[in-house]
């Protein structure tokens, strides 16, 4: 059982604990008797006169419409109910619970003004595994309405009406954004590391020598990323600090490229830290502090521009990953410089060997490129221009799932083609390059015989999936 002590208890190790592997939450009845203290405030403020928006007036272009106090209550149960307009997929469960997570700890703040009834319900379903269908798209307005009322109107089935402010509540924030890109972030890392695992074998098997891995170059440069993965190639190489030609610069970069593409990981996932701690509703009740009075304060932490900005940077520097990766099979299907047998056949010119795999990468980078088109440097009117300014972190998160299927599907190309390479080099490898042949070559034959080569490919994605060659 894990104790919500506090609203900004969260960090990544924490929430994957709840969100995916279901461990239990429990709040701490201080905690709650916080937020009703709060909720009790702002009740208050409401009963007094003081106009608050959602509650005592409508939304968006209907901001300066007064809501008579017999339908304020109806107000909020048409709140869950009347924008969820999404269609299509739904987001994975985990997406769900995650949001669902995030608004849990964010009303635990007390700012939300909503009550502890609220609140306990919100952990009971968090427990018992309740994950209602979210459409994943479209998403366009300010904020995240569409998909949260989709995730909260469901309770009004259950039975739940939703008291003052709490339907506006459910509905305001964003806690979909770093929900989404914790699973995108999650999945981009162990890519990275095939990718480096990659680079190392196709390193290996045209005999480059290791040292432009080697450690002290990268301390030369400073960046931390490109560090970690200097140290990564050559624990993969074992060290082979012959004075050999240099390799192409598809090569030789490696540590650049995905140690830039560490870093900007790194940067997402540093702000996702934040997000999880983060309270995003609007309006707040916020008490009196130094020369600001306690009342009702408009927000825009719902706005999630740092996320679309780190997702969009995420799917260029992938979309870069996988043009390291074209390049290096490219090199890697050609004699001059390989040392191999062109297009890694057994008896070029008789037989095509593996060169249409390149063709098929090619194809998949093309596609990287349009997909790391921006998503964040986009604004639309909607609401009559009330609501005139998006994040699109949906979009920018929908691009780079596309994006990740994508670049997993390059690295199980380069990786067939590697395989191939390894039966036509008689040579010794380092011990954690050569178990990795051996777990491919469970999977694919060398290619003696021109053959359609789709299934080893598919099998090769599940490897990938799987995490074992890592």
């Amino acid at each position: 059982m894990i104790l919500l002590d506090r609203h900004d208890v969260l960090d990544l190790d924490l929430y994957r604990r709840i969100v995916r592997d279901g461990e239990p939450v429990e709040i701490a009845p201080e905690l709650l008797q916080a937020v009703d203290e709060r909720r009790a405030a702002m009740l208050r403020a409401v009963e007094s006169g003081v106009p608050a928006y959602g509650v005592t007036t409508g939304l968006g272009y209907l901001s300066k419409q007064t809501i008579a106090p017999a339908d304020q209550a109806a107000l909020q149960r048409s709140l869950l109910l009347g924008r969820a307009v999404g269609v299509g997929e739904p987001f994975p469960r985990e997406v769900v619970r995650g949001a669902m997570l995030l608004r849990l700890t964010g009303f635990l703040s007390g700012d939300a003004g909503v009550s502890s009834d609220l609140c306990r319900l919100l952990a009971e379903r968090l427990n018992d595994g309740w994950t209602p269908y979210v459409p994943a798209g479209p998403h366009g307005s300010a904020g995240e309405v569409i998909p949260l009322a989709h995730l909260f109107h469901t309770l009004v089935g259950e039975g739940f009406e939703p008291g003052l402010k709490e339907g506006i509540a459910l509905v305001n924030g964003a806690p979909f954004a770093p929900a989404v890109a914790v699973a995108l972030a999650d999945r981009a890392r162990p890519l990275l590391d095939h990718a480096t695992l990659a680079a190392a074998l196709a390193a290996a098997l045209v005999g480059a020598s290791a040292r432009p891995f080697s450690p002290r170059i990268g301390r030369l440069k400073g960046d931390a990323g490109q560090l970690a993965v200097h140290e990564r190639l050559v624990e993969l190489l074992g060290g082979n600090w012959d004075d050999r030609p240099q390799a192409p610069v598809s090569f030789r970069v490696a540590p650049q490229v995905h140690g830039a593409v560490l870093d900007v990981l790194h940067g997402v996932e540093r702000q996702l830290e934040r997000e999880l701690r983060a309270v995003t509703d609007s309006p707040l009740y916020l008490p009196a502090e130094s020369d600001e009075p306690e009342g009702f304060y408009p927000s825009g932490n719902f706005h999630s521009q740092a996320l679309a900005f780190g997702l969009d940077a995420l799917a260029i520097a992938f979309a870069q990953l996988a043009n390291l990766a074209e390049k290096r099979l490219h090199r890697l299907l050609d004699a001059r410089f390989s040392g191999l047998p062109e297009q890694l056949a057994v008896q070029p010119g008789r037989h095509t060997g593996v060169a249409v795999l390149h063709k098929a990468v090619v194809a998949l980078c093309a596609e990287n490129r349009l997909l790391a088109a921006p998503a964040s440097v986009a604004a639309w009117d909607t609401s009559a221009g009330q609501e005139d300014f998006q994040a699109f972190a949906f979009l920018a998160a929908d691009k780079l799932r596309r994006l990740l299927d994508n670049v997993e599907l390059v690295l199980a190309y380069e990786l067939v083609a590697l395989r191939q390479a390894r039966s036509l080099r008689d040579e010794p490898l380092a011990p954690p390059l050569e178990r990795a042949c051996d777990l491919l070559a469970e999977l694919v034959s060398q290619v003696v015989e021109d053959r359609p080569l789709a299934p080893e490919v598919e099998r090769v994605r599940g490897l990938v999936r799987s995490g074992r060659l890592l």
